[in-house]
């Protein structure tokens, strides 16, 4: 029986031995070659990313190679403390670490600086548990073909600090306009803190963030014993001035490297030699910026100061593809820097109003009849109860009331009643239902103030949604990258745009309608009265308080989106002695305006086609009448089988059903 059991358990243990043997063959086979010199892994094929027109814009390599002896002492040492405390007393690899890690985190986080090196160079787009092996493997290899300092300099010159900065030398100039060798303690603790998160940690757009990184690689190196006590204080005393020379690459670029990391990893995108296609337009992507960055400092110029920097936004969509033509998203490039046109959900205000009037349009029936432009609301003091047992009384922009009106100049006048009582008659449930059919992704609260736009949505989202409106309902998601290869030409991904029909195309014409008279002769005439004629829709929009001003717009080429505010919530204030508050119409419309009369020029605008269905008529604006051409009107769209009737100027309305065509 013994002897019986003793064959079963050295049978297995064969098995097992037999298959570790086989495995550990695999992966050996499958090892990449260690060159002999291991400059040649950081002179690596680098990442190349491409504009819509095949032009190539940025290299994400291109690195300034230093030796170690280049690279100052205090860098060195801060790294080390960062990454890496044990550099010079391990094999490679830390056992302990490791062990750690497998069970508590899968192996996450137990990475050397020789793994870090290794995990950069190879394996990118493997995320497997043998690629956690074959790391191991190659970092015990290299640790035994090379010496430390050879290992320390290829990291120093490989890794990643964010915005076009790849190796230490290339990092210092980005932000200190210095080289490596001048690294002072603080600096140098500040670099190596930017290694473990080169967004988040970058000190141009998250100072707070990197300056508490880099007291803690202080205190790591006071504890490794790299600087004494007296060092320490003095160097957590010390300020950092950032004094760097501008990066090459734009917002669009950062937006688009982040989405490829997201898909591929990382290192894949920083190393591994793809190409990635995008929808970018240089020449509307140039406009764009410098139309947001001048027309922000003009508004600065006439502002009460807040001793902030005013900050905007601007997403340009292609109307016929969802394709992003030009990102920005600050006043001026800051590399890696927060990006406000895609991360940043500001309140829309008044621009969340088309989606409550087409969700009006869609499911409300007065009097048995379906809701038309022509329909006649009332702009009068309201309060609502909240649930909370508190009351909301919204008011009007400019604090006064206007009676009877119909649908369509509620909207061009942006009368924040109107949509108050709609939102209340449809629940926000519903409108917000009606937004992710739209598109939109954001975090939205089920509040009635949502008539009057509390919910924070980024400019692209707004872009997008609006472009719905343009396209008779059919509904496109934003698309940057066109296509990604990898270094032998093999198509990794590839987007296929597909518009999706979600809407009646006769309803949609009738809002866009709406929101042409908003910028004929509404809340956004302005746009005309600065000499943009081609046939175009949009809304303004403005935050309680005047913290944020929107205007989105679009015509049948081009959706865009501007927003203009502070990052942190002041409000927006002309200067005395006439002290205005800041609206869409004063922030963000111009630059739509300025940018768009230049896209023209490369996107022209058509006339908005209307669908079936659909006739147009010239109406008076407070009653819905019919008018004769030379009366003083505005002209709707409307079903067919609605006809206003004529009635002298000024006399209330009555719309009646045709019997001569079916119902719209």
């Amino acid at each position: 029986m013994f002897s019986h059991i003793f064959f079963i358990l050295l049978a297995f243990l064969t098995a097992v031995l037999l298959i570790a043997g086989i495995g550990f063959f695999v992966l050996v086979k499958d090892l990449p070659h260690i060159p002999d010199d291991l400059r040649n892994l950081v002179y690596s094929q680098p990442t190349e990313i491409y504009a819509g027109d095949g032009t190539l814009v940025q290299r994400l390599g291109g690195k300034s190679y230093v030796p170690l002896a280049q690279i100052s002492p205090n860098f060195q040492k801060a790294l080390l403390a960062a990454e890496d405390g044990e550099f010079y007393s391990h094999h490679g690899i830390d056992k302990i670490a490791i062990a750690r890690a497998a069970i508590l985190r899968g192996f996450r986080g137990s990475s050397t600086i020789t793994q870090q090196l290794v995990k950069n160079l190879f394996f990118s787009f493997q995320r497997l548990w043998s690629r956690k092996l074959k790391e191991i493997l190659i970092s015990l290899q290299i640790e035994s073909t090379f010496t430390k300092e050879q290992i320390l300099e290829a990291y120093c010159n490989l890794v990643y600090f964010g915005g076009t900065a790849y190796g230490v030398e290339d990092a210092s100039m980005q932000f200190f306009g210095k080289p490596a060798s001048a690294l002072t303690i603080p600096e140098a603790a500040m670099l190596a803190g930017i290694v473990n998160s080169p967004y988040y940690l970058n000190p141009y757009s998250h100072f707070d963030a990197a300056q508490s990184r880099q007291r803690l690689v202080l205190r790591r190196m006071r504890a490794k014993g790299f600087i004494d006590a007296a060092t320490f204080d003095m160097a957590m005393a010390d300020s950092v001035e950032l004094s760097g020379r501008p990066s090459v690459g734009n917002d669009f670029i950062n937006y688009v490297i982040s989405q490829a990391e997201e898909r591929f990893g990382r290192e894949a995108v920083q190393y591994g030699g793809l190409k990635i296609y995008t929808t970018m337009d240089p020449q509307l992507q140039a406009i764009a910026e410098a139309t947001l960055r001048d027309g922000v400092a003009k508004l600065e110029a006439a502002f009460d100061s807040t001793g902030a920097p005013l900050q905007g936004a601007l997403a340009a969509i292609s109307v016929p593809t969802g394709e992003v033509r030009a990102l920005v998203g600050a006043r001026s490039y800051v590399p890696g820097g927060f990006n406000r046109a895609v991360n940043s959900n500001r309140h829309v205000g008044s621009g969340i109003k088309p989606f409550v009037y087409f969700t009006a349009l869609e499911n409300l029936h007065p009097d048995g009849h379906s809701l038309t432009p022509i329909s006649i609301v009332n702009d009068t003091a309201v309060t609502f109860k909240l649930p909370n047992r508190q009351t909301w009384s919204p008011r009007n922009f400019d604090r006064r009331h206007r009676g009877r009106l119909t649908l369509k100049a509620a909207l061009m006048q942006s009368i924040n009643a109107v949509s108050a009582q709609l939102i209340d008659q449809l629940t926000p449930k519903r409108v917000i239902e009606t937004c992710r059919r739209f598109g939109v992704t954001s975090p939205i609260d089920e509040v009635l103030p949502l008539a009057l736009g509390t919910a924070g949505i980024s400019p692209l989202e707004m872009a997008a949604a609006y472009a719905v409106f343009a396209n008779n309902g059919v509904y496109y998601k934003p698309v940057t990258i066109k296509r990604v290869e990898d270094a032998n030409g093999v198509v990794l991904d590839r987007a296929l745009t597909f518009g999706d029909p979600r809407f009646d195309p006769r309803t949609t014409y009738q809002m866009l309608d709406m929101m042409t008279g908003v910028i004929e002769g509404g809340t956004a005439r302005v746009i005309r009265d600065m000499g943009f004629e081609a046939p175009a829709a949009g809304k303004t929009g403005t935050s309680t308080d005047f913290t944020d001003a929107w205007f989105t717009g679009f015509t049948t080429a081009l959706s865009t989106s501007v927003w203009v505010g502070y990052d942190r919530i002041y409000q927006m204030y002309t200067r005395s002695p006439r002290r205005r508050g800041v609206d869409g119409a004063r922030g963000g419309a111009p630059i739509w305006t300025e940018f768009m009369k230049r896209a023209t020029t490369f996107y022209p605008a058509n006339n908005f086609e209307m669908p079936p269905g659909l006739k147009i008529w010239k109406v008076d604006p407070r009653t819905g009448n019919r008018v004769l051409d030379y009366q003083y009107g505005i002209e709707v769209a409307l079903p067919e089988n609605i006809e206003p009737v004529f009635a002298p100027f000024g006399e209330q309305p009555e719309v009646v059903p045709s019997d001569t065509t079916e119902t719209g």
